[in-house]
């Protein structure tokens, strides 16, 4: 009898620490969806821009023929579903794509093809064309995305001109991205999953005064739910500020290079800070206790985490784009934004004008968790009946 006693006590205070409960049921299934989201963003999905500058060739008949636009043809027949090919008629306008992360590759089909190829067929030496790939030459994609286009080329080239292939490849980097280092392309994720931390701290500062019962106090003196969320964001902002910094310093300590506009980096710290401390206010909402932050907040944590491409990139099927901008079920992620808009200023050398999209982002994300999150605690700490409750 004394044996079930314990069951039934033990089952009781079991119910008590719902939230540890709750953690360690959902802990496992929670990651069978991360790897699973994981897996998808990591099929293969390669997006190839093509861009004819071929002048053709005109025979003696009057014939004029582009092997630059069956070279195009080529690529839209014998590509597979991993391929994504696209015809481009403005190299800038194609280059802008590869910054926004919309394109890995741009191939740029010389003047000369049509040309080259002719005088091979015509019995003499085969002359010499300059084939060039742009784009993020230190992204995966882009790699894949090169090497996939070279072979197409190649083949198309020997069968057309019945002659071993000669071109010359060259390769045009988008902004530093052909100079980093795999360590200092995952500085800026690192930069904001610093900021992402302060989801815990920010909490606790707002759970303290409902733990430590100054809460009734601040009700009592009229403190409204913004004036003490404001108070507590300057200090949290400060933290903010000081672990990006901490963060950039140890980089630098083990070899990473800054690179890119200082005021826009700082523009985007501070408004991915903001927004960080703002969600906050969801987590403390439920919490009573440091302790329950810290169980609670494992969640979001790990959610803004994986799926934001703080640690590592998540390529996700969007749901629609906006002026270009695509948006997907990750886009509810503010970090999402802000790790998209450092990889601009800090590998693609942009400025703030190119970022503006991610901004907006930001700012929207910011202004529906500062809604949701104040009406939430309000109403679970900062009313007269939750006190007595």
């Amino acid at each position: 009898m004394r044996f079930w006693g314990v069951v039934i006590k033990s089952f009781k205070e079991q119910k008590r620490s719902f939230w540890l409960l709750f953690l360690t049921i959902i802990t496992a299934p929670f990651f069978v969806v991360v790897y699973k989201l994981i897996t998808e963003s990591y099929q293969p999905s390669y997006d190839i821009l093509m861009y004819n500058a071929d002048k053709g060739f005109t025979s003696a008949a009057g014939v004029h023929i582009n092997y630059g636009d069956s070279l195009k043809q080529r690529f839209l027949l014998e590509h597979d579903q991993a391929w994504n090919i696209r015809i481009s008629y403005d190299t800038a306008d194609a280059l802008q794509q590869i910054r926004n992360n919309r394109a890995d590759l741009l191939m740029i089909i010389p003047g000369n093809f049509t040309g080259s190829l002719k005088t091979s067929e015509y019995g003499r030496i085969q002359k010499s064309f300059s084939l060039e790939f742009a784009g993020n030459t230190s992204d995966y994609n882009y790699m894949i995305s090169a090497i996939l286009a070279y072979e197409l080329v190649s083949q198309f080239v020997t069968e057309t001109s019945g002659s071993k292939p000669q071109f010359d490849f060259t390769e045009t980097s988008i902004g530093a991205s052909g100079s980093k280092t795999d360590f200092e392309l995952a500085v800026p994720g690192l930069m904001i999953f610093a900021i992402i931390m302060l989801m815990l701290t920010a909490s606790v500062a707002m759970v303290n005064e409902v733990e430590n019962k100054t809460i009734y106090r601040l009700r009592l003196s009229k403190v409204t739910t913004f004036e003490l969320m404001g108070g507590i964001s300057v200090v949290q902002i400060l933290v903010g500020f000081l672990s990006v910094l901490l963060t950039i310093a140890v980089a630098a300590m083990l070899g990473y290079r800054f690179e890119g506009s200082v005021f826009p980096v700082l523009v985007i710290v501070l408004l991915t800070t903001i927004s960080i401390i703002i969600f906050s206010l969801f987590i403390a909402a439920f919490s009573k206790t440091a302790t329950q932050v810290l169980i609670i907040g494992n969640f979001p944590l790990f959610i803004f985490m994986f799926f934001t491409g703080a640690m590592f990139p998540v390529n996700l099927k969007p749901w629609f784009s906006v002026q270009g901008y695509e948006i997907s079920a990750i886009s509810l992620l503010s970090p999402t934004h802000a790790v998209s808009a450092l990889n601009k200023i800090m590998i693609m050398q942009l400025n703030l004008k190119d970022v503006l999209q991610e901004i907006i982002c930001l700012c929207l994300l910011s202004m529906i968790y500062l809604a949701g999150g104040m009406w939430v605690y309000n109403r679970k700490h900062m009313t007269i009946e939750s006190g007595r409750s």
